[in-house]
């Protein structure tokens, strides 16, 4: 995905937004980030790092947003975005975390910027809104905030539950959740399994190929909920575990279960 120009003249970035649930801190943070930036940074004609900062009025009790502020909260965004990404203002992600929403952008002028959101948060006197600036010309900020591999795995989850939702599925229903792992010798195997039958799942395979580097094989399933409250709870436990056997937790899979 390269850049290209767009009719009015300003370059076009491509755009592969995700969403993941983290810890920052100890912190809950939930973060909505721009990957397609990923292969393109720095962009060096936009080296200033700014921030508009929400204050949420109704926040959960984990400092993230509630169901009853949502819809106003994606109406600032919606507000935001139209008014500062004229600007020249690049938008790169969001972070929710410790009752705050914070709007990230990459730019050239911070005044301009500034200026901007200052105007724009006028426009909302029943909420606390702070806009800061700093350069970054590293861009440091997005390399932290890009997810690591525990969190591709939770943003693998949801992409696998969106699939199903699409396919007619609630998500209301617990059904068998089928598991694979993959390792590199039969001993750690072993005591993967010691570890995951204390926890209720089940051995549906185990399987070896010479031909691959992780050749000793395995298949669990376990009777779960997968909805969006659930499925990061017991696959990352999986998926950590594998870790911690120099195994390969290479996702799940299950039935889609209609009404």
């Amino acid at each position: 995905m390269g850049f290209f120009n767009n009719l009015l003249g300003q370059k076009k970035y491509p755009e592969d937004w995700n969403f993941y649930l983290t810890e920052i801190d100890g912190k809950k943070a939930s973060i909505r980030l721009n990957l397609g930036l990923k292969k393109l940074i720095p962009i060096k004609e936009k080296p200033n790092l700014s921030w508009v900062s929400v204050k949420l009025n109704s926040p959960t009790e984990n400092g993230l947003t509630s169901n009853e502020e949502s819809e106003i909260l994606f109406k600032i965004e919606d507000n935001l975005l139209d008014k500062i990404s004229s600007k020249n203002a690049l938008h790169i992600g969001i972070l929710t975390i410790d009752g705050y929403r914070n709007f990230y952008f990459y730019s050239k002028n911070t005044e301009v910027f500034k200026t901007e959101a200052e105007k724009f948060s006028k426009g909302y006197s029943n909420y606390e809104i702070l806009v800061h600036s700093k350069e970054d010309k590293n861009w440091d900020s997005y390399h932290d905030t890009y997810p690591n591999e525990r969190d591709f795995q939770s943003i693998s989850n949801r992409s696998v539950l969106e699939n199903l939702e699409k396919n007619g599925d609630n998500l209301s229903k617990a059904r068998e959740v089928f598991h694979w792992i993959y390792f590199s010798n039969e001993i750690e195997r072993k005591k993967y399994i010691d570890e995951v039958l204390k926890e209720n799942f089940e051995v549906v395979e185990e399987n070896y190929d010479k031909d691959i580097e992780l050749s000793f094989g395995l298949q669990i399933k376990r009777v779960d909920y997968v909805d969006y409250n659930n499925i990061d709870e017991y696959t990352l436990y999986l998926w950590q575990l594998a870790k911690n056997y120099n195994a390969e937790y290479d996702g799940w899979e299950t039935s889609v279960e209609k009404d």
